[in-house]
C-alpha cells in the first residue's frame, strides 16, 4: 500500500544521517553484526511507525496519520538503533562523551 512507501524511502536517508553523519562511535561486532542490527533497526523503524500510524489515524485521519507516524518514527530512531544494534552486540555510544573524558 502507499502508506508505507513514504517510510520505506524516508528510512535510508534517516539512518543515513544518523549512522554516519552524527557523532557516534559505532563499537564491537564484525560486519555480519552490523548488518544485522541495521536489518533490525529496519524493522524495528517500520513497526514504530506502524503503531504511530495506527494509533494517530483514530485522531488525526489518514493523510495525517502518514505524517505524523513520520515524524515520531523519525524522532525514534536513536533510541531505536542503540537498542537494536545492542541486540546483536554492537554498542552504539556517543562520541562527545568519549572525546570529553580523554580530555579531561
Amino acid at each position: 500500500m502507499i502508506v508505507w512507501l513514504a517510510a520505506m524511502a524516508l528510512f535510508p536517508i534517516l539512518a543515513a544521517l544518523y549512522l554516519g553523519g552524527a557523532a557516534i562511535n559505532i563499537e564491537g561486532g564484525g560486519g555480519g553484526r552490523q548488518i544485522a542490527g541495521l536489518l533490525l533497526h529496519y524493522a524495528a523503524f517500520m513497526g514504530a511507525y506502524a503503531v504511530l500510524r495506527l494509533v494517530l489515524q483514530t485522531f488525526a485521519g489518514p493523510v495525517l496519520s502518514v505524517a505524523f507516524g513520520m515524524v515520531g518514527a523519525a524522532i525514534l530512531l536513536p533510541l531505536l538503533a542503540r537498542l537494536t544494534f545492542r541486540v546483536v552486540g554492537v554498542r552504539i555510544t556517543s562520541a562527545e562523551a568519549v572525546s570529553g573524558e580523554s580530555a579531561a
